[in-house]
């Protein structure tokens, strides 16, 4: 009865080690596959041509509502990017700190 608890319990262990392994894996894969200052770097003479439109547009085109959403839309976007980044730093997770710029 010991033997076969011991077993059973050595079984568990072996697979949680396996799950584990698998789980790391995935991470590696998705962190790979959405590296997103890989992808700016890639495409950074796309995302200047997009901010000068983008810049061309709110003089120019953009009526009132819109350019109030920007102006408040883009600082609170920096700010929850600044503090997912500290919330990584104080979790011990350095190596997400640079997965949010």
């Amino acid at each position: 009865m010991k033997n076969e608890k011991e077993a059973i319990e050595h079984e568990i262990g072996r697979a949680r080690d396996g799950v584990g392994d698998h789980i790391d894996e995935l991470d590696r894969r998705l962190r790979k596959t959405f590296d997103i200052q890989a992808a700016a770097s890639e495409h950074a003479p796309q995302l200047m041509a997009g901010g000068a439109q983008v810049g061309f547009l709110d003089r120019f085109c953009f009526p009132k509502a819109v350019k109030l959403l920007l102006r408040l839309g883009i600082p609170i976007a920096v700010i929850t990017v600044a503090a997912k980044k500290y919330a990584a730093s104080r979790n011990g997770d350095e190596d997400d700190v640079g997965q949010f710029v």
